[in-house]
């Protein structure tokens, strides 16, 4: 029986995914991780659900489509870079996510909701705290400097969309997109770009 390796995330927008790229360029020339994000792979990760039959692709589909139609669109703003392991040779790199509408709200509230239906349907969800993030790097970085990484970030970059192109609710400076929907994607390892998406789930309201 084939098996794919599948998540649930949201998709970025162009505007910010060409912010992020710029940000890679920057912080690439300064910190020391193995492999760095394709562009086109930066998501929103929601539920990683790993090594999966094919057969139950419809399951998860139909567990994304419920608490999807059950959500309204939101706002989520790019923030400030931060890492996952140990403070001198971190493993993950990320850059932060807000909603400026509802702080811990809607985000928060479609991660439970899937959880709660794929639990439902019998698939194992991970127990660990939902971090909402946008992976950038991996790979251990010996020497990491905070400083370094900070100094980096703010070189260049402008935000992406004029102020007045900006969602009503996003603070000035800060790149920000409306969430539409949620995509399962499939890994295939060893290819860049990495995620493949195979389904969309568009919000209810």
């Amino acid at each position: 029986m084939e098996n794919f390796r599948l998540f649930l995330g949201l998709k970025l927008s162009k505007a910010a995914i060409e912010y992020l790229s710029c940000k890679m360029t920057s912080l690439s020339g300064s910190l020391s991780f193995r492999n760095w994000t394709h562009p086109s792979d930066l998501h929103v990760t929601l539920h990683f659900l790993g090594e999966t039959p094919a057969s139950r692709v419809r399951d998860i589909g139909d567990a994304a489509a419920g608490a999807a139609a059950e959500t309204s669109r939101f706002v989520l703003t790019l923030t400030e870079p931060g890492t996952f392991g140990p403070p001198s040779a971190p493993c993950v790199l990320w850059c932060g996510l807000a909603e400026p509408a509802a702080p811990g709200g809607a985000l928060a509230a479609l991660h439970a909701a899937l959880g709660a239906r794929l639990c439902a349907s019998g698939f194992a969800t991970e127990a660990r705290p939902f971090r909402a993030h946008v992976t950038l790097a991996r790979g251990g970085a010996a020497g990491f400097s905070t400083a370094a990484m900070a100094k980096a970030w703010h070189i260049g970059c402008a935000t992406p969309l004029p102020l007045a192109a900006q969602p009503d609710s996003a603070p000035q400076g800060h790149p920000a997109w409306a969430a539409e929907g949620c995509t399962l994607f499939r890994t295939r390892l060893g290819q860049r770009p990495s995620y493949e998406p195979i389904g969309d789930f568009p919000f209810g309201h």
